[in-house]
């Protein structure tokens, strides 16, 4: 049943994604809010087969399918929230579209499994879910870093794009790149030290050298170098923008070491 849910959400949430995306390249309104509606369509049918898998006694966060697909669930929660609460209607550009992807990826890996059939619970639940949301706030700070790049460029080449008058200011898309950071930071740290106490019950070793060990905490010190240098340094900008990027791609690969 879950699936079947997910199978139509993917469906939906793609007309999404090209309805929002058209409405903010052709600056109409009422694209945009088509958009946004079947996003939260899309979101709505997500949420109920996560439901249906929470009610059959699992969490989808079992292995790297079913990691991409609640990590994807968990981006578009975020883009909703920055649409209606904060009215950032520039993360339609980039959140939707990586959502969309995610969601793709973890649905054709998992194949004819049904979502979350093995139980799950305590201290995994935690730290997967503690550290799935990490790594959705940071996909905030890689839009907001990739718009600012976009801009950046496009400005300093002279470029008159329709879609720049759309885009917030440099500043603002610094900003709020830097205050997604802060709050998928923290987040990420938890997750990373939870799935330490949590391999130590199981594994006896904090640490096993696996990819999805490895990458996370690649990930981790490349945040780490970026609030350091903000903070210590007042670097921000294209430099920090990129360091973003990087940082994001390496949280992402974490799914490489996931997928069984």
């Amino acid at each position: 049943m879950a699936r079947i849910l997910l199978g139509i959400a993917l469906a939906v949430q793609a007309v999404g994604v090209a309805l929002a995306t058209l409405g903010e390249l052709r600056r109409r309104a009422a694209l945009a809010n088509a958009g946004a509606a079947f996003l939260a369509v899309a979101w709505a049918l997500e949420l109920a087969g996560v439901a249906v898998s929470v009610a059959s006694g699992a969490i989808p966060l079992r292995n790297g399918p079913e990691y991409m697909l609640t990590l994807g669930f968990l981006v578009l929660t975020l883009h909703l929230a920055l649409w209606f609460r904060s009215r950032i209607s520039a993360a339609a550009l980039v959140l939707p579209a990586v959502s969309e992807l995610m969601l793709l990826v973890g649905f054709a890996l998992q194949g004819g499994r049904e979502v979350g059939t093995m139980p799950t619970r305590g201290w995994f639940v935690f730290h997967t879910t503690i550290a799935t949301m990490g790594v959705a706030a940071l996909a905030v700070a890689f839009a907001m870093s990739l718009l600012f790049l976009v801009k950046e460029r496009a400005l300093k080449e002279k470029r008159s794009l329709a879609v720049l008058e759309r885009l917030p200011a440099l500043e603002s898309l610094d900003r709020l790149g830097f205050q997604a950071l802060l709050y998928g930071f923290p987040l990420l740290t938890l997750g990373i030290a939870t799935g330490m106490v949590y391999s130590a019950a199981i594994h006896d070793r904090i640490w096993l050298w696996g990819l999805k060990e490895i990458f996370p905490v690649l990930a981790w010190i490349v945040f780490a170098i970026i609030l350091w240098a903000r903070f210590a340094g007042g670097v921000r900008g294209r430099r920090s923008a990129i360091l973003v990027i990087a940082g994001f791609a390496l949280a992402l690969l974490t799914f490489v070491g996931m997928v069984r």
